[in-house]
């Protein structure tokens, strides 16, 4: 949970300095570990600008690959 929190401070912090790449990047690894992704999606939508959330949506089905990856290794783990 503070891993999250975190991203989503820095993503903030980097988005008020004009770092959309880096925001970006920190706004994804959020998404990834959160446990509602659809509400932190319309959240994000509502307060980034566009072209930023559109820099978002592209980064997106990196992020989607490296959750199943890393849920895959998990359940690996398991048995």
């Amino acid at each position: 949970m503070k891993f999250f929190f975190e991203e989503i401070q820095l993503g903030e912090q980097l988005l008020a300095q004009g770092e959309y790449e880096k925001d970006v990047d920190h706004l994804t690894n959020a998404i990834a570990v959160c446990g509602q992704p659809q509400q932190l999606l319309q959240v994000l939508q509502q307060t980034l600008p566009p072209p930023v959330f559109q820099m978002f949506l592209t980064k997106l089905p990196t992020i989607s690959q490296r959750i199943v990856s890393t849920h895959s290794l998990a359940e690996d783990d398991v048995e």
